[in-house]
């Protein structure tokens, strides 16, 4: 489940495409950890912090840029 926690460092290296893309993928992914939670099929509930701190850091480094424009 690590698999779409990425290090500051290298949210930093993404294109903004990237960067987009990976964000959508992070709100797709936590629905369906919801989802999962909703319906008790979700063996570990720490992910949906996890994805939720992913989520944000991703969108912090999308205003960081869109402020430098």
């Amino acid at each position: 489940m690590g698999r779409y926690i990425m290090t500051m460092e290298q949210i930093r290296r993404l294109s903004d495409q990237e960067l987009a893309k990976e964000i959508e993928e992070a709100y797709k992914r936590l629905f369906q950890l919801r989802l999962q939670k909703e319906l008790r099929q979700l063996q570990n509930h720490r992910e949906i912090w996890k994805l939720r701190r992913h989520l944000a850091r991703l969108k912090t480094e999308q205003r960081a840029r869109q402020e430098v424009r």
